[in-house]
């Protein structure tokens, strides 16, 4: 299944160098910050998008200007509305990963349930 799944991924990473230029700056916020992660806690960052990948790092819980580079899974657009219903909620079943960077360097993967849009 792991296999199948990183296929996925590239697959989702090879539509979106095709297509991310042209939306990147109208389709998303500029920023994101960490959501819902205690006080007490961090936002671990890894290796790639699950959490059986190495972990790399941290950022703090309220860790702010946080740039995604891409989520997985992804489809363009076309590709969202060829596929089949049942491919389309397995895709929306499936966890979000972000790969992120923050002031300039790329860090790593993070879930995206922990990410909503920055203010700033």
């Amino acid at each position: 299944m792991r296999r199948g799944f990183l296929a996925a991924i590239f697959a989702g990473l090879s539509a979106l160098a095709v297509t991310a230029p042209a939306g990147a700056t109208a389709d998303g916020p500029d920023f994101w910050r960490v959501w819902d992660v205690a006080s007490n806690d961090v936002l671990n960052y890894r290796a790639g998008p699950a959490t059986s990948f190495p972990r790399l790092g941290h950022v703090a819980h309220n860790a702010d200007r946080i740039k995604v580079i891409v989520c997985v899974p992804t489809t363009t657009r076309d590709q969202w509305f060829s596929i089949s219903e049942a491919l389309q909620q397995q895709l929306t079943a499936m966890p979000a990963w972000c790969l992120i960077s923050r002031h300039g360097e790329q860090l790593g993967w993070v879930n995206r349930r922990y990410l909503t849009e920055d203010d700033e």
